[in-house]
């Protein structure tokens, strides 16, 4: 596995939704934590305070700004020393069949800025689509099947 900061960031928002899982493993939890450690360890304060904004919805936002601030890169001796951590991580999610299903949805966002027309077509499985866009030509969205997930009944 080749680690980057996008797999790394990747990997803290997913964790940051998991800890307040009630039916996620405590394996699960454990090693999210002693990744959000590592990173704290690794990149200081900054990068700890934007990892614990990521685990409340309404800061989660927030949380990824920072985030992305606080580790814009990683040099391949920090990438050495958190690949075990995030790996053991990753593995832990695997085997947690309640952290797959709490992740395992697609969010699309896109922000397009386009000077000709727009075609999007055939997604499949998203259960959120955002799009702003700005065209001089047709916006054509087309052949969606969203994933419905897990309905409450509310």
């Amino acid at each position: 596995m080749s680690l980057d900061v996008s797999l790394l960031s990747t990997a803290l928002i997913a964790g940051g939704r998991l800890v307040a899982d009630a039916t996620v493993k405590e394996m699960t939890k454990d090693a999210y934590q002693a990744l959000k450690g590592k990173v704290g360890d690794l990149f200081g304060r900054r990068a700890a305070k934007a990892t614990q904004k990521l685990e409340a919805a309404e800061t989660r936002d927030e949380g990824k700004a920072e985030l992305a601030l606080a580790i814009p890169d990683l040099r391949p001796d920090e990438a050495e020393e958190l690949q075990p951590v995030l790996q053991t991580f990753l593995d832990a999610m695997r085997q947690d069949g309640a952290a797959r299903e709490t992740i395992a949805h697609a969010r699309i966002a896109l922000d397009l800025d386009v000077g000709g027309s727009v075609l999007i077509d055939n997604v499949e499985d998203a259960r959120e689509i955002g799009v702003r866009s700005r065209s001089d030509g047709d916006f054509t969205f087309s052949n969606v099947k969203m994933d419905p997930g897990n309905r409450s009944g509310n």
